[in-house]
């Protein structure tokens, strides 16, 4: 009686550590965080509390004037750029507490949304237009400024730019 006592303590100890170890690993890593990466990173672009960035949605960061400004301010981009395809590219950053962007990664896919690559030259243009808006406004939270992710994607239909959201 007593060794099966033991092995239900020893069991019950090792299935409750096991839960512990899995609560903290999904409250720490989530899905589409964006570490710093030096082969890709600039180093002067720091964000604030590196273990709390959250989605811009959550806490309001958005660009002065919404999409309707960046749409306008990225015009002349949009309308030179040819593609040799169709599809969407998205780019993922971050704005931090300073309204600063940096971060960038970017996942590009065709018509049938499966992963693809356009061209790089054009990718780098779009990636150096987006650093260039300078309207970007922190999300906050109890009135202190966060830093939070956020996402522009580009759809690229007929060899042209034709809606970003």
């Amino acid at each position: 009686m007593k060794n099966k006592l033991n092995i239900l303590l020893l069991t019950s100890l090792l299935i409750a550590a096991a839960v512990i170890i899995w609560l903290y690993y999904q409250t720490t890593n989530n899905v589409g965080d964006i570490d710093f990466d030096s082969s890709i990173d600039n180093s002067e672009f720091v964000v604030c509390n590196e273990e709390y960035i959250v989605q811009y949605y959550s806490a309001g960061t958005y660009y002065e004037g919404g999409k309707k400004a960046i749409k306008k301010e990225l015009r002349e981009l949009i309308t030179h750029l040819d593609f040799e395809k169709s599809g969407i590219i998205t780019f993922r950053f971050i704005v931090n507490c300073k309204n600063q962007t940096g971060r960038f990664r970017i996942k590009m896919v065709n018509t049938d949304l499966k992963e693809t690559s356009f061209n790089s030259s054009n990718i780098k243009q779009i990636q150096e237009s987006i650093k260039n808006l300078k309207d970007w406004h922190a999300g906050k939270w109890n009135n202190q400024p966060l830093d939070t992710y956020y996402n522009l994607s580009f759809k690229i239909q007929d060899g042209k730019i034709t809606d970003i959201f």
